[in-house]
């Protein structure tokens, strides 16, 4: 059976490793306690075209279940990936909604999961998806629900982790007449093109368990790219690697992304440290661990323990196998939005984790020119590096970068999570505070209690909520 970055269904840490480098992806998902009913709100196409009238589909849930009149409404932010209405009843807003006699919603992000708003992916049809487009989604959703369900107190909380953090601090940025306040957890507010800084981190995140972690990393890189370059009997190193196919070392685009899914083993763990059964400390224990032998050998070993123990599971890492999936216009797929949020980085965001690194901790086969070809390749030739440079550039003009103008907005990061280097860090001003919260992860602000979080987990946490009850109090007066 074929395992790709992008096939994560597969076996549990597979999600992890497709999270990595090739976009933010969906958030770890709760169960879907609740009996919420999918609704859908005709939606606008273009908010920025006043004559063109079409409308289409946009799934949302609702839960009712907290409302107090005169209360505020929560709306928890759909990404790039399928929303979840298992959010209704999960995570520190569902508590926050409990306390502040909230009503809690629920929106898709438009060309994700079941909202289609055009009939298929074609590269015409995908200029209607941004994150301008998004904000406008939300703006015209709040808006009709306030009617629709008499929310007399008219102010609402905006929600969302990873991308989704992005767009609430967004939304106090766009509508400060609509939000009264944003919790923005685990959001890159900067774009950029060339995101070596990723991997900074993922080093540094991993260095915490002892020095020899990344050292044995390095070499064990730094080996299989010595091995590629030398000969072309590559049949060891497939087999070694579990390679669906042999590794063709002329076919320099295989062997990036072969090379990619190898950094990537390290960086889905460390992003989602703490969610799933491997940890830094777990892949860290094998990379260090001598009676493996030699470094290059441990990390086969690593790959092996998140392939699993089905021997018929096979590491895909033709470059053609992924360009498929990038160049698939229907909506027929699996529905994790690798076409759409790749269409994102091309002409928003960037955030291409190169390993151009000083330091060439994890080798240098992972260029920036890589990732571009991937834009090139699945919307056409016009997606120069000149073209995607000032596009990114915009996107900064648009939001501010690391300094978007707004108040009522918390940016919560931690320590771990490798997207937090194009985070906001340090507060603003006192109404826009930073919460930096040493050895978390990506969005473990958003999850329930547990009795093993750290200190400061739980402070983060209180302090949210304060910073919530004190916007709703706010807005009422």
């Amino acid at each position: 059976m074929a395992f790709h970055a992008t096939h994560f269904a597969l076996v549990l840490l597979a999600f992890v490793q497709a999270e990595a480098f090739r976009g933010l992806r969906q958030l770890p998902q709760p169960p879907n306690k609740g009996n919420a009913e999918e609704q859908y709100f005709e939606q606008v196409l273009d908010h920025f075209n006043a004559i063109d009238g079409r409308t289409w589909q946009q799934r949302f849930w609702v839960n009712l279940d907290n409302y107090v009149e005169g209360g505020p409404a929560f709306i928890f932010i759909g990404g790039e990936g399928e929303a979840s209405p298992g959010w209704l009843n999960y995570g520190q807003w569902s508590k926050w909604a409990q306390e502040n006699g909230a009503a809690m919603f629920i929106l898709e992000h438009r060309y994700y999961g079941q909202s289609k708003p055009t009939e298929d992916m074609s590269t015409e049809n995908m200029r209607y998806l941004s994150s301008r487009q998004g904000l406008e989604d939300l703006g015209h959703f709040m808006t009709a629900m306030t009617s629709t369900y008499d929310l007399t107190a008219g102010s609402w909380i905006t929600f969302g982790g990873s991308y989704p953090g992005s767009l609430s601090a967004w939304m106090r940025l766009r509508f400060p007449h609509l939000v009264a306040g944003s919790v923005s957890s685990s959001g890159p507010l900067f774009a950029k093109l060339d995101y070596f800084e990723y991997f900074e981190v993922v080093a540094d995140a991993l260095d915490t368990t002892g020095p020899g972690c990344n050292i044995a990393l390095t070499e064990a890189l730094s080996t299989v790219e010595g091995i590629i370059g030398e000969t072309d009997d590559l049949g060891e190193l497939s087999s070694l690697f579990r390679l669906c196919e042999p590794l063709d070392g002329s076919n320099s685009m295989d062997v990036m992304s072969f090379m990619e899914l190898l950094v990537d083993n390290l960086a889905g763990i460390v992003q989602y440290n703490g969610f799933y059964n491997e940890d830094i400390f777990s892949i860290c224990a094998i990379m260090t661990d001598e009676s493996l032998g030699e470094p290059m050998n441990r990390l086969a070993a690593l790959n092996d323990v998140l392939l699993g123990p089905d021997q018929e599971m096979c590491l895909d890492h033709t470059y053609n196998s992924f360009l498929s999936l990038l160049t698939d216009v229907s909506w027929t797929g699996e529905g994790v939005g690798w076409r759409q949020w790749i269409w994102q980085t091309c002409t928003e965001f960037g955030w291409y984790q190169t390993t151009n690194q000083e330091s060439g901790v994890y080798g240098h086969t992972l260029p920036l020119e890589f990732f571009e070809q991937w834009c090139q390749d699945a919307f056409g030739p016009e997606f120069t590096h000149e073209m995607m440079e000032k596009s990114v550039a915009a996107s900064n003009i648009e939001y501010g970068g690391y300094e978007p103008s707004v108040s009522n907005v918390v940016f919560v990061q931690g320590s771990i999570d490798p997207w937090h280097a194009m985070g906001v860090l340090e507060d603003l001003h006192e109404g826009a505070p930073s919460i930096y919260i040493t050895g978390t992860s990506h969005c473990a602000d958003m999850y329930p209690d547990k009795s093993s979080d750290p200190e400061e987990l739980t402070a983060a946490r209180l302090r949210i909520g304060g910073l919530v009850k004190g916007w709703v109090e706010n807005a009422r007066k």
